[in-house]
């Protein structure tokens, strides 16, 4: 619900904004009208002009946005495909080192899953879980030197939802 409202928010702003000002002034006063509603935010508009990231200071570092790189520390031992358009970043709450990414792709769930096999056991990665809870979705766990990694997979009609989570083993 928080995402909707910085969304909203954001929105505002930029039609509010749309008319004046260059680009860092169009970004503040874009974050000025998420701080009303209580959110630390810093925004980034493209060369269009238009919202391209937007990072909460929550203390986890959460982006939101279209095609983001992956975060800073993100392990390069596990794959994030070409083809997918990161849609959102952040750290593991409560996990160094810990990472969550949500990204969007027209690949099916079948190919996505062969292709995640492929490329964590060629990575060195163990697969330690495989399921399919509705036909719509797809879970994969992999594990590797006391770390762990999670792969959702959710059919979105066009598009296939992915979250990866990569972290320490807890315990």
């Amino acid at each position: 619900m928080k995402i909707n409202t910085i969304f909203a928010a954001l929105g505002v702003a930029a039609l509010v904004t749309a008319c004046g000002g260059g680009e860092e002034a169009r970004e503040r006063k874009m974050e000025a009208e998420a701080a009303k509603h209580g959110i630390d935010a810093d925004v980034e508009l493209d060369d269009k002009g238009e919202v391209a990231s937007v990072t909460i200071n929550n203390g986890l570092g959460a982006t939101v946005g279209s095609n983001l790189d992956l975060p800073d520390g993100f392990p390069s031992d596990v794959p994030v495909n070409g083809g997918w358009s990161i849609i959102s970043t952040s750290a593991t709450p409560g996990q160094q080192d810990g990472f969550m990414v949500q990204a969007m792709t027209e690949n099916s769930i079948a190919e996505i899953v062969d292709t995640v096999q492929r490329d964590m056991t060629a990575a060195g990665w163990s697969e330690t879980a495989a399921d399919n809870p509705t036909p719509q979705m797809s879970r994969l766990g992999f594990e590797k030197d006391g770390r762990m990694t999670n792969y959702v997979l959710m059919d979105a009609g066009e598009k296939t939802s992915i979250q990866v989570v990569t972290m320490k083993k807890p315990g």
